[in-house]
């Protein structure tokens, strides 16, 4: 039987089959076959089992002995070499106890004569710092007993000392009899030393003297002590500063000198309280004496010793980076950042207390509050004033730039001393607040009742301008924002005029003579200008003085006053166009269709014409002319006024221009009467504008377009002027009036009035959309005459065509 046949028959079987299974689950299953079964043929099934493994091991080991066989002779030979590798193990243990015993003697002997060599070197070193140490205070004690210390002496000393502390720093010198008195004797004269030393820098930071604070950065430097000194140098002026600020600011002490000096002036006892309003100018003097000693004497000497320390030691490291980036970097390390920038830091501090105590002072005494904010300007002159003078100090410093290793430059000296703003806020925002009221207060009252204030009252107003710029000119932010201050009080007194100012047809009627509304208007104007003139004479006095900035702030906010000028100038104005353009309309009722003029000369484009003056022109001349002198010429403010009639006295010659090419029918005397109004068009505006000429377009139009009037048709079509000077609409309107009668014009063709027509013009400035209209009444025209049946064309027809087509080309671009 096969082996696959053993193991599938048990596999089969299901008996056979629980013994091969381990899974728990089949458990209750395997119990129920076997209770399926009794004992005997459990037996039976067991004893076949086991008869059928015995016959399938018998059948392998017949198949496989020789393996068998094979594998049970290298299990000797296994066992033969081990025993062979068990005596080499053991011959090699040997050796190597053997080898141990050789090695471990030598190597005792060699660690023994080490230590006994490292022992001979720490004497040696200890012998030769002790020669050392001997040797140095030897020189020491012959340098300190000299006499007194002087400046050489005490940098030898300060250089002995040093190399005593390096030598002492890494080793144990205590129970050595032999140095414990040079020992003792060091740092007796250590204390000296540094004792000499400090009051040297002290002596040459007080006197400025550079050369003894350089000795004594020197010798600190040499001591290793550098970076300590300088901390307490630091702090020491920290101290003395703060009690500075506090002693100035102290109520209690300005009370009491301020009380005690009435009571002298008075010859009677006195208190130490507050101010009272008999002493309270005593108390002011004594607190400004106090901050002028403050700022001048205490703040001064102490910043400028931090600032001559400072360039001492950035010197001292530019002198060592010249010599060896590595003792710089050396020297360096002795220095700590923070101590790189003594003066700012210091500054800062020093800022830093001025701005906590001058809170804490006013907060206690509201009279010192009172004090500072109401003359916030004379403080700020003291510390602009000290600011200066440290600014002074820096740049007369032969300091020069540093570069430190891994640093960035340092900035320049005369930034340091900057003015702090916290330290004056607070005062300064109460003082403007005040300082607006100041300038606010007298516009509300002048404008309190119904009546245009007086020239006195806005003298009133410009001496508080002229007082709050002159005492602003200690700072320039200060200056800038009273410039703004007076800016909103001009703003205030421009937007009270403008309250008061009357409108309706009362301000704007141009019939009779001004009306109470229109003398207010007038007033008002006229005030504003004062204003003006006056804020810019202020400036103008200061200009030298006051920042650009400033004034153009101010003079900024008196554009305010021209522009509501011109906004009671321009309702008056516009009655006065709506006048003109009333009186031009009349020209229509002229008449222009008379023949030519007997004698008159053939070149009618250069004489002069004969005819005389329209009525329409005579009553336009008059209406300006009266206009102006009732209306306009009372206005103060003429340039203002002049800027403004520009735009009517163009409007005017426009509007001319416009009804001129509009007259039908239109003879040869009519030419020449209209050439005559042109000429007294001319004069017409003249009292509108200093200068015809400066109205610009409108007037080369007016120049240009009388000689057209003369000219035949095809001379106007060849005329340079066309499409630059005159628009070729304008050209086109003309020359309806030289056609026959079924050429209407354009508004004749719309069925519209001669003032309709013009509104649409002023509606329709587009040239294209000008044309447009125009082509509709050449349009019309040809239609008439092909209903007629007529087969030609009046003469001027083809050159308006021309004309049109030209003016479409130019307006298209």
């Amino acid at each position: 039987m096969a082996n696959a046949d053993v193991w599938q028959i048990i596999e089969t079987d299901e008996f056979y089959r629980q013994f091969l299974r381990k899974d728990s689950g089949e458990d209750i299953k395997n119990e129920a076959i076997i209770q399926g079964f009794s004992v005997a043929e459990q037996l039976k099934k067991l004893a076949e089992g086991i008869s059928l493994l015995d016959k399938e091991l018998q059948r392998q080991v017949l198949e496989n002995h020789e393996d068998l066989l094979s594998q049970a002779t290298w299990i000797e030979k296994l066992e033969g070499v081990l025993s062979v590798m068990q005596s080499h193990v053991q011959c090699l243990l040997s050796a190597v106890e053997r080898l141990r015993t050789k090695i471990i003697e030598p190597f005792n002997k060699v660690e023994m004569q080490t230590m006994m060599l490292s022992n001979l070197h720490a004497t040696s070193d200890l012998l030769r710092r002790v020669t050392r140490i001997q040797h140095l205070s030897k020189r020491l004690n012959a340098l300190m007993q000299a006499g007194p210390a002087g400046t050489i002496d005490i940098i030898k000393a300060a250089q002995s000392l040093s190399e005593l502390s390096q030598i002492t720093e890494d080793v144990d010198l205590s129970g050595l009899e032999v140095v414990e008195e040079e020992l003792r004797t060091i740092r007796l004269h250590r204390n000296d030393v540094e004792k000499q030393t400090r009051l040297m820098l002290n002596q040459g930071l007080q006197s400025q003297n550079q050369t003894q604070v350089t000795t004594a950065v020197q010798v600190f430097s040499n001591l290793g002590s550098l970076s300590t000194t300088v901390s307490q140098v630091m702090e020491g002026a920290k101290q003395r500063v703060t009690r500075s600020i506090k002693e100035a600011l102290d109520v209690q002490t300005l009370t009491h000198v301020a009380t005690a000096d009435a009571s002298k002036t008075r010859g009677a006892p006195g208190r130490a309280a507050m101010p009272s309003p008999g002493n309270a100018s005593m108390f002011r003097s004594r607190l400004w004496s106090a901050l002028e000693h403050l700022f001048d004497s205490s703040i001064y000497t102490e910043c400028s010793q931090i600032e001559l320390l400072q360039r001492v030691l950035l010197k001292k490291v530019r002198d060592l980076s010249l010599v060896s980036h590595i003792q710089n970097a050396a020297y360096i390390d002795l220095l700590p950042k923070d101590q790189q920038e003594l003066t700012s830091n210091f500054w800062l501090e020093v800022s830093t207390q001025l701005s906590r105590q001058l809170i804490q002072a006013s907060q206690s005494a509201s009279f010192l509050k009172q004090t500072l904010e109401g003359e916030y300007p004379k403080f700020l002159r003291l510390y602009l004033d000290l600011c200066k003078r440290l600014q002074a100090v820096g740049r007369s410093s032969d300091q020069g730039e540093i570069i430190l290793q891994d640093a960035e430059p340092q900035a320049g000296k005369t930034a340091v001393f900057e003015l702090n703003r916290d330290v004056v806020v607070a005062f300064e925002n109460a003082y403007l607040s005040r300082s607006v009221s100041r300038l606010l207060d007298p516009v509300n009252l002048m404008f309190s009742g119904e009546v245009v204030p007086s020239h006195e009252e806005v003298d009133s107003l410009i001496r508080t301008i002229t007082s709050e710029l002159s005492v602003s000119l200690v700072d320039v932010s200060l200056s800038r924002t009273v410039a703004r201050n007076i800016s909103k009080t001009v703003r205030l007194f421009c937007l009270k005029c403008e309250q008061m100012t009357v409108t309706g047809g009362e301000a704007t009627q141009v019939i009779d003579s001004c009306t109470p509304g229109q003398l207010t208007n007038i007033s008002i104007a006229n005030l504003l200008h004062y204003l003006n003139g006056q804020v810019a004479r202020v400036v103008s006095n200061m200009k030298n003085s006051l920042p650009s900035d400033t004034i153009s702030i101010v003079l900024e906010s008196l554009q305010n006053t021209d522009e509501l000028t011109r906004g009671i100038v321009n309702p008056i104005l516009s009655s006065i166009t709506d006048a003109i353009e009333a009186i031009i309309l009349t020209m229509h009722n002229e008449d222009y269709s008379m023949g030519p003029v007997p004698n008159a000369s053939t070149n009618m484009a250069t004489r002069k014409p004969d005819a005389p003056c329209s009525l329409y022109m005579k009553e336009l001349q008059d209406f300006i002319s009266r206009a102006v002198k009732n209306y306009l010429a009372v206005f103060q403010n003429q340039d203002v006024v002049s800027k403004c009639c520009v735009s009517v006295a163009g409007r005017c010659l426009e509007l001319f221009l416009r009804h001129a090419c509009l007259v039908r029918p239109l003879g040869e005397g009519g030419r020449m009467k209209l050439a005559a109004d042109f000429a007294q068009m001319e004069l017409a505006v003249a009292p509108l504008c200093r200068q015809v000429s400066e109205l610009g377009r409108p007037y080369k139009m007016l120049r240009s377009f009388r000689p057209l009037l003369f000219l035949t048709v095809e001379d106007i079509q060849a005329c340079t002027a066309l499409g630059d000077v005159i628009p070729y609409s304008l050209v086109l309107l003309s020359l309806f009036a030289r056609g026959p009668q079924e050429l209407l014009s354009p508004h004749q063709s719309a069925n519209w009035s001669v003032s309709r027509f013009s509104q649409w013009l002023d509606t329709h400035p587009s040239e294209r959309e000008r044309l447009e209209l125009m082509s509709g009444a050449l349009q019309r025209y040809q239609q008439t005459v092909r209903q007629r049946g007529e087969t030609k064309f009046h003469s001027v027809y083809p050159v308006m065509v021309n004309l049109l087509e030209r003016g479409m080309k130019t307006a298209g671009k």
